[in-house]
């Protein structure tokens, strides 16, 4: 008499198997907000005083950001809806760091604005984490602060808009960080 053994699927066990030992760099299984970019830093931090009349803006954030991006940061006198100050922007190699240079020296004794709009993007396409920039004092800006600002309607932008890739699906406009000048 033959003896049968029996065998066993193995296809659940190979499946665990393969995925507890996947490393797939491009399909991680994170959300978005573990994917997102976010601000890791910026000098001069928000509510800082004194700061040089000639000082350079730097941002620094946790992965490469896309090009173009420099387009939606933003330099203001005064308000979020003040006069923009025309600066030169240069990101470092890696693409991590952007570094805003105003092209005449800042007013002495005035406050300035940094505003980032919500639709800044890494090389990834990942929406930047508008969120995490809280932790650094960074304040997110309402329609309130826009000046009442409505959504796009028939082509035209609402008072203190400022143009598109600024207010979010949520309805804010971005993060802002202030400092005075000594």
């Amino acid at each position: 008499m033959r003896s049968r053994s029996r065998m066993l699927p193995l296809v659940p066990v190979a499946v665990a198997f393969l995925a507890a030992c996947s490393s797939s760099s491009t399909s991680s299984g994170l959300s978005d907000a573990v994917e997102a970019p976010v601000l890791a830093s910026i000098q001069p931090a928000n509510a800082a005083s004194g700061v040089a009349a000639n000082a350079p803006i730097v941002l620094h954030f946790s992965k490469a950001m896309m090009s173009g991006m420099e387009m939606l940061v933003v330099l203001h006198e005064g308000t979020v809806t003040g006069p923009v100050v025309v600066t030169t922007a240069m990101w470092s190699s890696d693409r991590t760091t952007l570094t805003m240079t105003p092209q005449a020296a800042m007013k002495r004794t005035t406050t300035y604005v940094v505003h980032m709009s919500p639709s800044l993007k890494d090389t990834a396409g990942h929406m930047i984490n508008m969120t995490a920039g809280t932790t650094m004092g960074g304040q997110t800006v309402n329609s309130g602060m826009m000046g009442g600002a409505t959504p796009m309607m028939n082509g035209q932008w609402g008072p203190g808009m400022v143009g598109a890739g600024w207010q979010a699906a949520n309805g804010t406009f971005g993060m802002m960080y202030t400092f005075i000048t000594a």
